[in-house]
């Protein structure tokens, strides 16, 4: 199969990357010590650390988990993922 590779598809690509390397050089050298960088200093409000850790449950790979799970065992697998 061949596909055709867009320019414009490649440049924005690029451009994310540089965005996103960028943001975390900018905001990795304003971290100061380690409880800086993975706790904000503490700083951080328990209903937005609880948001975050409910995306973190509710990513791709635990969709993906149960999706298999009833793939192969059913909508029984339901319960175990």
């Amino acid at each position: 199969m061949h596909y055709d590779v867009s320019v414009l598809a490649i440049v924005l690509f690029l451009a994310f990357v540089v965005f996103v390397v960028g943001i975390s050089f900018y905001l990795g050298s304003r971290t100061k010590s380690a409880d800086g960088y993975y706790a904000a200093g503490g700083t951080i409000h328990w209903a937005v650390n609880g948001v975050a850790f409910a995306g973190d449950y509710l990513s791709a790979a635990s969709f993906l988990g149960i999706c298999g799970m009833i793939a192969t065992k059913g909508y029984d697998g339901f319960l175990y993922s």
